[in-house]
């Protein structure tokens, strides 16, 4: 509860909830594991969790505030390396299947020019986040994959109580965080960080 006389703050909540990248090493880019695993905990709280919301960027400790997150995605949206968020009810089956919902090709010179609201450290602390995006999108692609071919297994072998368990820990492994896993999640933890792109856009 808010202290007498003080209006809740979604960005203090968030502050003093979340990590920001303002502790993190310069030379260190990559997202933390507690950034990781913050970003997607809070977007599967979103009717739309594999689209990138607006306050994405605020919650994984890239930008210092909500207007600050809202302008990132604005430009992320602008420049099309993130899809938009489906509006209405009758998209939902579309949004529920499409996976690849970052374009990592999509980040080119003008990048740092597009993302003038943050700083050069920040910038690269975004890309990592969209790679690592990207990471967690093909992963979905797979597991999405894996768990129609059991849907379909089911058709043929109703109550297969293996095939139930399978798919029971898919649907599970869709939900992992990045820390709870087994195997490694790319672009966490510590690294050389990434070099904003100099290549021009075709």
């Amino acid at each position: 509860m808010a202290a007498k006389g003080r209006k809740f703050s979604f960005s203090r909540m968030i502050t003093n909830a979340f990590p920001n990248f303002a502790n993190d090493s310069v030379n260190d880019v990559d997202l933390t594991p507690a950034q990781a695993d913050n970003l997607l905990a809070y977007q599967l709280g979103t009717p739309h969790p594999r689209y990138l919301s607006e306050k994405a960027f605020i919650v994984s400790g890239i930008a210092g505030s909500e207007s600050v997150s809202k302008k990132i995605h604005k430009a992320l949206l602008k420049n099309r390396i993130i899809s938009p968020i489906p509006e209405d009810s009758s998209s939902s089956s579309q949004a529920a299947t499409e996976t690849m919902t970052v374009n990592t090709a999509g980040i080119t010179k003008g990048f740092v020019s597009q993302m003038a609201m943050i700083s050069v450290h920040a910038q690269r602390k975004l890309v990592g986040l969209l790679f690592f995006w990207e990471e967690e999108c093909t992963r979905w692609k797979l597991l999405d994959q894996e768990e129609r071919e059991i849907l379909d297994a089911l058709k043929q072998n109703e109550g297969n109580m293996d095939l139930e368990c399978a798919l029971e820990a898919v649907r599970m492994k869709m939900k992992l965080l990045p820390s709870k896993r087994g195997e490694a999640t790319a672009n966490i933890a510590q690294g050389a960080g990434h070099e904003l792109p100099s290549y021009s856009n075709h």
